[in-house]
């Protein structure tokens, strides 16, 4: 989020409205998916945000130091909890380095914050800086992560959050008091961006889900070779497994072994 120390009580309100509905949204979304857990993490990322803004907005009756500590680290949680849901949601996984690089974030973030009245001016440049790096730096890794999956969503979300990152870089320098609605109109159009786009890695992971089950039903459907003695399915392969295995390993169904009434008469053990 840029950070503008100036910035209206409503404004930041509105945007604390915003970010809970789109917080519920996510939530829903990962009540009716619970296989992902990306939907999770990004309900949590906007709950955080919108509590920072509320605190941002000065409704709080604290000490201007207080409520606006307190608002950055509910943001840079929630930051974290965006990064990190897309993160596991692309496909990767932990590395040593993720520490190292999330410890050297924070040490120099606390170091701003710490150092923050003494170098006003630094310090802000510092903090817009590592939100810069944090949101691009997930929106190049979303985007050159490539697997089987459609990557439409990813994408879309990797272009919105490196737009984000590009939003603060521009208004870093560039001074916008007459323009004031329309930037912060953009910079709530790339968050809905990255959010669209998150949603539509969820459906690009349903459909492709619903793809691989309907190629395991094609390939229980039709003509099967099998043996006329033992039974066995000869596949694709031209390999020839008994039909237990064959059905599990083109289905989700497993076998529990027993024995059939007739069966029974015929090979109980007392006879």
């Amino acid at each position: 989020m840029t950070l503008f120390f100036n910035t209206l009580n409503e404004l930041n309100l509105g945007y604390a409205a915003i970010y809970i509905c789109m917080g519920a949204g996510f939530l829903f979304l990962r009540k009716v998916n619970k296989d992902e857990i990306g939907p999770g993490y990004w309900a949590l990322s906007f709950f955080l945000n919108s509590v920072g803004f509320i605190f941002w907005s000065g409704v709080v009756p604290l000490v201007p130091w207080q409520y606006y500590l307190i608002g950055e680290i509910a943001h840079v949680l929630g930051f974290f909890m965006l990064a990190w849901g897309a993160y596991r949601f692309a496909g990767y996984t932990y590395k040593k380095w993720n520490t190292i690089a999330v410890l050297t974030w924070v040490v120099i973030w606390a170091l701003s914050i710490v150092l923050g009245t003494r170098f006003t001016v630094a310090s802000m440049y510092t903090l817009k800086f590592l939100r810069i790096i944090l949101f691009i730096t997930i929106g190049i890794m979303m985007l050159v992560r490539k697997d089987q999956h459609k990557h439409t969503g990813q994408n879309l979300a990797g272009a919105g959050l490196i737009a984000w990152g590009l939003y603060m870089v521009v208004f870093t320098f560039l001074k916008v008091d007459r323009f004031l609605s329309l930037a912060h109109g953009f910079l709530v159009g790339f968050q809905m961006l990255a959010s669209f786009g998150m949603v539509a890695m969820v459906m690009d992971r349903i459909q492709f889900k619903a793809a691989e089950n309907e190629k395991r039903i094609k390939r229980l459907e039709g003509l099967l070779p099998i043996c006329s003695y033992c039974k066995k399915i000869r596949d694709k392969d031209n390999d020839w497994q008994t039909l237990e295995l064959y059905i599990e390993d083109h289905s989700k169904a497993e076998f529990s072994h027993g024995i059939c009434p007739d069966c029974f008469e015929k090979h109980r053990p007392d006879r």
